[in-house]
């Protein structure tokens, strides 16, 4: 039996942070299928038709507030079976009014993308084998 691959959705503005995700997938999960949204309306469209196993969002879109998009996608039925990753460039001292929002979710810090992505998206519990 051949198990479909597995689908990861980016939505990030930054053409460096995607390129890094982009790269970083590449290398280490050559079996996902990895689909990238610029801005939070083609990655809403985007989850929708693809149903990704994991969705990495920017914290800081443009046009929305990451707080309540990340509130949002946690309670829609439609992402329960997704596994939500938020990155950042804000250190964790500026992310206290948005602690609520990001309980329990892994956030990784921009600039330890290299080393920590790789290491969550083995943990997922939808990893490819």
């Amino acid at each position: 039996v051949r198990r479909r691959r597995w689908r990861v959705l980016l939505m990030e503005d930054s053409v460096q942070f995607r390129d890094q995700v982009k790269l970083l997938v590449a290398r280490y999960f050559p079996e996902v299928d990895l689909h990238v949204a610029d801005d939070v309306i083609v990655g809403l469209v985007m989850v929708g038709e693809l149903r990704p196993d994991v969705l990495i969002v920017d914290f800081s879109l443009p046009d929305i507030d990451g707080a309540l998009l990340v509130t949002r996608l946690r309670s829609h039925p439609q992402f329960e079976r997704s596994r939500l990753i938020v990155v950042t460039a804000r250190e964790p001292e500026s992310r206290a009014s948005d602690a609520l929002a990001l309980s329990g979710l892994p956030v990784i810090h921009k600039q330890r993308l290299v080393q920590d992505l790789p290491e969550l998206l083995a943990r997922c519990p939808t990893a490819p084998d």
